[in-house]
């Protein structure tokens, strides 16, 4: 930034030019008068053009100084005018045009200043904010109620930056210090533990105690708390996600999940991500989340390829908790891949050793929690009632137990009139829901 001194040497230094005036910009972007051009002053100056001092540009031919003698020449009709040329950053020329009219005592309107005064103010440059003070002769106190709004909305907009950088699970906290302009990550931490604890104790914090604090961005999860939190074990909503992926499920109920049984930046896997319905709901619920699948959706590069059936990815970070919406065995054959390692395409038995094998891995790792959804398969095996959950208990019953488990009921059109038809003629009482378990370590 430069200073009125320094401005006014670079002026007196240089000489002055004749130039033609369609080389002259006047960037109106620049100018620093926020009530615009004085028409007034225009028409003074064009009945005076030969006693006009020149005009002061820069190196790239922008007006910093003279605004209403170069509009009184186009007035009337100059092909040419005087000028003073110097070398100063585009991004200087309102500060300099404010400075050479208090140097030579033209009166700005008050706004001009705060207007100048609030687009140049940087909370994180004391010296900047020091020298604006002392340049523009703004007193401290109104040069602080002056920034007062953008401070705030700058501060709200780096409180949600670094939100968002603590979701990366891979990400250091010296490296978000460093890419938000912090020098030491200790103010990292501490704004994650204050975050953690605000999300925590939501329920008993005010929509305006957030704005206050310059947290709007949690506003939605507050809203989250309010009126969709599922408050029984029976999961039934009709508002859907505009989600067609077979298999899908909702994001209501993956927010639900993780703010019943994980804390906030607590680490989520998940191996079975499909159309990344865990990525959204732990950005919303504040988690970190890593995200695979056998046939990633390009369209989502957050989600990684990976065979789950191969075990767990190399250098995975340990997480807090793996959730596991694998395909419900034949129900979903073909639906995803023709793939023999795709656990729909599996028989039974290579189903449930393939599922055995995740489990050894998980169990390996000390993982704190488990998550899985999964239907019974009933009519696709001919009628015979399979509970999937029920096999899988038995291969963590060791090492895990049961924390809840949620009934997740189906609409009746999972089942067509022919198959209703099928039922009813078997004489069989057709399975309409799926199971969601959560285990945690015992």
């Amino acid at each position: 930034m430069i200073t009125r001194e320094e401005l006014v040497k670079r002026i007196v230094q240089s000489e002055v030019h004749v130039l033609n005036i369609d080389s002259i910009i006047f960037d109106k972007s620049l100018y620093s008068r926020t009530n615009g051009i004085d028409r007034n002053a225009v028409e003074d100056y064009s009945q005076n053009i030969a006693t006009m001092p020149p005009i002061v540009i820069n190196q790239n031919h922008k007006i910093i100084d003279g605004v209403h003698r170069y509009h009184a020449c186009l007035k009337a009709n100059q092909k040419s005018m005087k000028a003073k040329q110097i070398e100063l950053p585009d991004e200087d020329i309102k500060l300099a045009n404010l400075l050479i009219d208090i140097q030579s005592g033209v009166r700005h309107p008050v706004q001009d200043k705060k207007a100048l005064v609030v687009e140049l103010y940087d909370p994180q440059n004391t010296e900047l904010n020091k020298m604006l003070m002392e340049e523009l002769g703004v007193p401290q106190n109104t040069f602080y109620r002056w920034t007062s709004q953008k401070r705030s909305l700058m501060q709200k907009q780096l409180n949600k930056a670094i939100a968002m950088d603590l979701l990366d699970p891979y990400l250091t906290q010296q490296e978000i210090a460093d890419r938000n302009g912090y020098k030491s990550k200790s103010k990292i931490s501490e704004f994650k533990d204050s975050l953690s604890s605000k999300i925590t104790n939501m329920v008993k914090i005010e929509h305006d105690e957030l704005q206050a604090a310059d947290l709007d961005f949690l506003i939605d999860y507050k809203k989250f708390i309010e009126n969709d939190v599922l408050l029984y074990n029976i999961w039934n909503t009709s508002r859907g996600d505009n989600n067609s992926h077979f298999g899908h499920f909702p994001k209501l109920f993956m927010k639900n999940l993780l703010y019943y049984h994980t804390q906030p930046f607590d680490l989520i896997y998940d191996p079975f991500a499909g159309s990344g319905t865990t990525i959204d709901a732990c950005r919303e619920m504040f988690r970190q989340c890593i995200v695979s699948d056998l046939k990633p959706d390009k369209s989502r590069p957050e989600i990684f390829e990976h065979d789950i059936t191969t075990g767990l990815p190399e250098n995975l970070p340990k997480p807090d908790m793996v959730f596991l919406d694998p395909p419900y065995w034949i129900q979903a054959r073909g639906k995803y891949s023709d793939s023999e390692k795709d656990l729909a395409n599996m028989s039974l038995e290579n189903f449930y050793d393939a599922m055995d094998n995740l489990f050894k891995e998980i169990i390996k790792r000390k993982i704190n929690k488990i998550a899985l959804v999964i239907q019974p398969t009933q009519y696709a095996n001919n009628f015979v009632f399979e509970d999937h959950i029920f096999e899988f208990d038995k291969m963590l019953q060791d090492k895990y137990k049961i924390e809840i488990r949620y009934i997740l009921p189906y609409s009746t059109q999972q089942y067509n009139a022919q198959m209703v038809e099928k039922a009813k003629t078997k004489g069989t009482c057709l399975v309409l829901h799926r199971d969601l378990v959560v285990w945690c370590l015992k």
